[in-house]
């Protein structure tokens, strides 16, 4: 099993490493702000191994992660099914541009 690994993977383990420090430095007291580290920090764990494990080809931009750390699970799941049923959002710098007959 292969993983491929591209500019996403170091902006996905920067978001992991500020909400794991967050964990850390924010006391453990319980609360809606712990919950959604936790959330977080999950979602974010999921959706790469889910990605790695069955090869879905989900890419990690800045959108797909700024989702998973808003909403978790919740945007793990919704991701997964959007992927399965072929939408693909990734921004293609090429799709704009008139092709030029020569």
């Amino acid at each position: 099993m292969t993983i491929k690994a591209g500019h996403g993977i170091g902006l996905l383990l920067t978001f992991v490493l500020i909400a794991l420090i967050l964990l850390v430095v924010l006391p453990l007291g319980g609360g809606w702000l712990y919950a959604l580290l936790v959330n977080t920090i999950v979602g974010f764990i999921v959706i790469f191994l889910v990605n790695a494990i069955f090869g879905l080809g989900i890419k990690y931009d800045l959108l797909v992660l700024i989702f998973v750390a808003v909403f978790g699970l919740l945007a793990v799941a919704v991701l997964i099914i959007l992927n399965l049923l072929g939408v693909n959002w990734a921004y293609n710098p090429n799709s704009g541009k008139r092709q030029e007959k020569e």
